[in-house]
């Protein structure tokens, strides 16, 4: 609990770089993006985490805080607390009635994707980062490091997997397939 990374995905970046391209609103998921990391960063505030690099890796960017003055459950919020973000701006954005139109459609659906993106159980992801935290409230810190790994990476072969799968029957779009393989290779780098 000394240090909590929080992992931001140059797979962020990288689909956004995508999208620019095929997206009716590119702007829009940067700010989604943005309003995810001020999430992380006011929660750890209120939290009492004290931030303490940016570093940049090979696959992420990644903002590191000192934890070890919070509870297990603190740290829990501040993983969480991007996904928390994203959901409630685009709750905010869907009733509130001056926010109509497509590009207001496009926040709500780009917010709740990010988020759905970032509870993911794999290590580099928000929801990784939260399982972890729960499995070091339940269990001995090697256990939860061993826990941790295995769940992300069998979650990480899972996403290829579903990938590949919806590539070969559906010739769909190949940013599913992309992150999932930058998903596997970021684990190969860090695990």
């Amino acid at each position: 609990m000394e240090q909590l990374s929080e992992k931001i995905g140059i797979l962020a970046l990288i689909i956004t770089t995508v999208s620019l391209g095929t997206s009716p609103h590119p702007f829009v998921l940067i700010l989604c993006y943005l309003i995810h990391e001020l999430g992380h960063i006011l929660v750890s505030r209120l939290m009492g985490a004290k931030m303490r690099k940016l570093r940049i890796g090979p696959l992420h960017l990644s903002l590191s805080y000192d934890c070890s003055n919070l509870t297990y459950l603190k740290e829990l919020f501040v993983q969480l607390g991007g996904i928390i973000f994203n959901v409630i701006s685009a709750i905010i954005v869907r009733f509130i009635p001056f926010f109509r139109g497509d590009v207001y459609e496009f926040f709500i659906i780009g917010s709740f994707s990010l988020a759905l993106m970032n509870l993911y159980p794999v290590s580099i992801l928000d929801g990784g980062g939260a399982l972890k935290t729960v499995f070091l409230m339940i269990f001995s810190e090697d256990v939860a490091e061993k826990a941790s790994r295995t769940v992300s990476f069998i979650c990480a072969i899972l996403m290829w997997l579903i990938a590949v799968y919806f590539q070969l029957v559906f010739s769909s779009n190949m940013s599913f397939f992309f992150i999932s393989v930058l998903l596997l290779v970021e684990l190969c780098f860090t695990n």
